[in-house]
C-alpha cells in the first residue's frame, strides 16, 4: 500500500496540470458547499443591488453578488452605461464568447472562472517550484493552500475578475522570472485589460526583467507590450464615451479617488483591512533585501489606499499580492505549528467571506 500510496505522489509530481485542475475541482465544491448551505440558513440580502436575480433556476446565482452581475450585464449588453466603465473588459468579452455554447450568461461566467483558476494554479506551483528548489508535491500543495483560502478567496470562485487575473498575472510572472520576455508582456497585456491592477503586474514584469540583466530593448519591448491591454481600452473609451478615462471617474461611485482621503481611508478601514494591511508591510521588509522587484510590487499595494484614498475593496485586490502569499510560506512551510495556525486562521476568514459573500453582503468592498 505504501509502495503504491509512493509511486501515485512521484507520478503526480509529473503532473502539475493535474494537481491544478484536481486542487481547482476541490476548492470549487468546498466553496459552492459552504455558499449554499450560507443560503439555507442566512436570509439573503434585499437589496436588489446586491444580488444576481435574472437565473434562479440555476441554482448558483449565490456566486454572482454586487459586482458580478455587472461583468454579465456587460457580457449581454456592453457598455450600456459610463458607470459601467469602472469593469474592464475582457472578462465580460470572454463570457460572451462562451455564451455561444452556453445560452445562461452565468454558468459561461462561473466556467470562465473556474477554467482560469486551474490554470492559475498550474502558474503558481511553477512560480513555487522556481522560487524554493526543495519542495515535494505535498510541499508545494502546501504552499497553494496559502493562496485559495486567502481570507478573499471567494472571488477567485465567483463571477469576478480575480482567477482570470491571478491566470495572467502569475503567467505573466513564470515568463519573466524564465527571461521570456515577449510572452511576459503579452500575459500582462490582457492582464492590464482585466483589471486596473494590471498595471502593477506591468511593473513588476519590467522589474523581473531588469532583474534578470535583460537588455533595455527587450525590456521596453515586455512593458509596452504590457500597457497594451489598458491602451486600447482607454482608445475603446474615448470613441465610445468621448471620455478616453471613463473608468477613473466611474471609481468615484465607489467613493475611490473623491472626497477626504483622509477621513475616507480612516472610516472605510476594516479590522481584516488593517491585518492585511500589516501583513503587505512585512511582505515589502521581508522581500527586500531578498528580492527587490516582489518588495516593490507588494509596496504598491500598500499605497493603494492612500492613492485611492479609500480601504473599499482592499481585502479582495490583496488576494492578487502574490508576495504575501509567498512569504507566508517561506516562513511557515518547515514549522508545522505556524503553518497550521496560519492555514486555520486564514481558513476561518476564508468562510466568513464566503458566508457573506453568497448571502449578499459582501463583494469585498
Amino acid at each position: 500500500m505504501e509502495k503504491k500510496v509512493k509511486s501515485v505522489v512521484t507520478w503526480l509530481s509529473h503532473h502539475t496540470g493535474l494537481i491544478a485542475l484536481l486542487l481547482t475541482l476541490i476548492f470549487v465544491v468546498i466553496t459552492l458547499g459552504l455558499g449554499h448551505y450560507s443560503n439555507l440558513v442566512i436570509p439573503g440580502n434585499p437589496d436588489p443591488n446586491a444580488r444576481y436575480l435574472a437565473e434562479p433556476g440555476t441554482h448558483l446565482d449565490f456566486m454572482s453578488e454586487w459586482d458580478g452581475p455587472h461583468y454579465l450585464s456587460i457580457a449581454q449588453h456592453g457598455y450600456s452605461n459610463r458607470a459601467l466603465t469602472a469593469f474592464f473588459p475582457l472578462y465580460p468579452l470572454l463570457i460572451r464568447l462562451f455564451m455561444f455554447l452556453i445560452s445562461s450568461p452565468l454558468i459561461s461566467a462561473l466556467i470562465v472562472s473556474w477554467l482560469a483558476l486551474a490554470i492559475a494554479l498550474y502558474f503558481y506551483l511553477k512560480i513555487l517550484a522556481q522560487l524554493f528548489k526543495d519542495l515535494d508535491v505535498s510541499t508545494k500543495v502546501m504552499g497553494m493552500l496559502l493562496f485559495l483560502f486567502f481570507p478573499t478567496g471567494v472571488f477567485l470562485a465567483a463571477t469576478y475578475t480575480e482567477s482570470l487575473f491571478a491566470c495572467l498575472a502569475l503567467a505573466a510572472i513564470y515568463f519573466a522570472l524564465n527571461k521570456r520576455y515577449l510572452i511576459a508582456g503579452l500575459m500582462a497585456g490582457l492582464a492590464t485589460a482585466t483589471h486596473p491592477e494590471g498595471i502593477f503586474i506591468t511593473a513588476l514584469i519590467g522589474l523581473l526583467l531588469l532583474e534578470a540583466r535583460l537588455n533595455w530593448g527587450k525590456l521596453i519591448a515586455a512593458v509596452t507590450i504590457g500597457i497594451s491591454g489598458i491602451v486600447g481600452y482607454i482608445i475603446y473609451l474615448s470613441y465610445s464615451f468621448n471620455k478616453p478615462l471613463a473608468f477613473v471617474s466611474a471609481q468615484r461611485h465607489n467613493h475611490w479617488l473623491s472626497g477626504n482621503p483622509f477621513t475616507q481611508i480612516i472610516n472605510s478601514a476594516t479590522p481584516i483591512d488593517l491585518i492585511l494591511y500589516l501583513t503587505v508591510i512585512a511582505a515589502v521588509i521581508y522581500w527586500w533585501k531578498r528580492q527587490l522587484s516582489f518588495a516593490l510590487y507588494s509596496l504598491l499595494f500598500v499605497l493603494l489606499p492612500l492613492i485611492g484614498g479609500n480601504f473599499a475593496g482592499y481585502s479582495r485586490y490583496v488576494l492578487m499580492a502574490f508576495p504575501v502569499q509567498f512569504m507566508l510560506f517561506a516562513k511557515t512551510r518547515k514549522k508545522t505549528i505556524a503553518y497550521a495556525s496560519v492555514l486555520l486562521l486564514s481558513g476561518i476568514l476564508w468562510a466568513y467571506f464566503v458566508i457573506h459573500y453568497a448571502a449578499g453582503y459582501t463583494g469585498g468592498s
